[in-house]
């Protein structure tokens, strides 16, 4: 009798540890059955907020804003309580302009207050050149900046119509930020951010290019997985995007 109760015992404790290191998945699918369904939650929610008309629309490619590849940044995001985090999206370049910019936000409180990281084509005196991944955050309108990497090894020379992505993993102010290279992961690097804000949500944005976005992944405590698969943080969401996406 002791013995069965020993294992039960063990059993619960083991199920509240798994339970513990379990996190739910909010998945933003902008190409599968439901895409109209998480079209509608992004862009038009209570708390999501835009810096200007992008002409957001949802096409068989995902999130899409207009062709003008002429224009400047154009972003958009929702505010939640969210304060440690994993954020993930793929994308593809559907026309490219000058700079050629996908942004991926976190800790987003408003069109002018965020962090965020994207790829760019340009070197650090801000002329045309190689691909990096930089970093920056927008306090009151305010940018301040630098680079994660230039390695042609993570980064190399990307293409139109070729899905890409990016990931952060947000703890306090360090975010991990991981570049999807067309047919694998691959640590892009690690940046502590300054600033103020300890909470937000998470946004998507372009400039100068076309950028269509198939999904967003959000993976952490306190968020609701709106009946997407429990998944453990930082590692199943993934998993679970490539599988859904055959890529």
């Amino acid at each position: 009798m002791k013995n069965r109760w020993f294992i039960l015992t063990i059993a619960i404790a083991l199920a509240l540890f798994a339970l513990n290191n379990l996190a739910s998945a909010l998945t933003y699918d902008f190409v599968g059955n439901n895409a109209e369904k998480w079209f509608d939650e992004f862009v038009n929610g209570e708390n999501t907020t835009v810096n200007e008309d992008a002409g957001w629309a949802l096409t068989e490619k995902g999130l899409t804003p207009s062709d003008n590849v002429a224009t400047g940044h154009q972003r958009i995001g929702f505010v939640a309580d969210w304060k440690d985090y994993t954020v993930e999206a793929k994308f593809q370049f559907l026309k490219f302009g000058t700079y050629n910019e996908a942004h991926l936000y976190v800790r987003w409180q408003a069109q002018t207050d965020n962090y965020f990281f994207r790829t760019i084509k340009r070197n650090n005196a801000g002329t045309v050149g190689p691909w990096s991944i930089e970093w920056l955050r927008k306090i009151g309108g305010t940018d301040n900046e630098g680079d994660i990497t230039d390695d042609t090894n993570v980064i190399a020379d990307l293409k139109e119509n070729t899905i890409y992505g990016l990931r952060g993993k947000v703890t306090g102010q360090v975010v991990d930020v991981d570049f999807f290279n067309g047919s694998k992961w691959v640590p892009a690097g690690s940046v502590t951010y300054p600033g103020t804000y300890e909470t937000g949500g998470v946004g998507v944005g372009r400039s100068s290019c076309q950028v269509a976005w198939q999904y967003i992944s959000v993976n952490g405590a306190g968020i609701l997985s709106d009946a997407t698969p429990v998944e453990v943080l930082g590692k199943s969401a993934t998993t679970w995007g490539v599988i859904k996406k055959g890529i």
